[in-house]
């Protein structure tokens, strides 16, 4: 009888301590999560994920098109970029490869200019936007930093991704 005392005693001690180190692990986590990430090149640095209703906004393209929420054609992929962020250099290939097959269901978000050749071919291609950095069209979809791509389709979000083609969420049109 003790035996079996003594061994119910050692189980429920051990199922606490695991139980302490679940916890632990949580807040852990959660207390991650309460501050200010470090962003990471590659890392998709948005707050908004699929089914997040974006927020609104209206931006006035280079071309002169106006860009809101409500007028978005279903499948419309977003992308942000900015000049000087080499993830977005590198992205760049691949989204104007995406853009070129998609065309139309695209709209750049740029936070400051690029030469005129990138200027001129992503215009091409879609309503290019430019705005500060945390500008009203990053505020309305939680854009945090670049390079971002977003699906959107009856004002929500889609898909997410730091990436844009085959290795990505993002790789065909919707």
């Amino acid at each position: 009888m003790i035996a079996f005392q003594v061994s119910l005693l050692i189980l429920t001690l051990c199922l606490t301590l695991l139980n302490l180190v679940l916890i632990l692990g949580i807040a852990r986590k959660v207390g991650r999560g309460a501050g200010v990430a470090p962003i990471q090149a590659g890392d998709l640095q948005l707050s908004s994920s699929p089914g997040t209703p974006v927020g609104e906004f209206m931006a006035t393209s280079t071309q002169g098109v106006t860009v809101d929420r409500d007028t978005l054609e279903f499948g419309t992929v977003f992308a942000f970029l900015s000049p000087g962020c080499a993830p977005c250099k590198e992205a760049m290939p691949a989204f104007i490869s995406y853009a070129t097959m998609n065309k139309g269901t695209v709209v750049s978000v740029l936070s400051g200019v690029y030469d005129g050749d990138v200027m001129a071919t992503l215009e091409a291609l879609g309503p290019v936007l430019i705005e500060e950095p945390n500008g009203p069209v990053a505020r309305a979809f939680g854009v945090a930093g670049v390079p971002v791509f977003v699906t959107v389709g009856f004002g929500n979000v889609l898909a997410t991704s730091p990436k844009i083609g085959p290795e990505s969420r993002i790789n065909t049109p919707a």
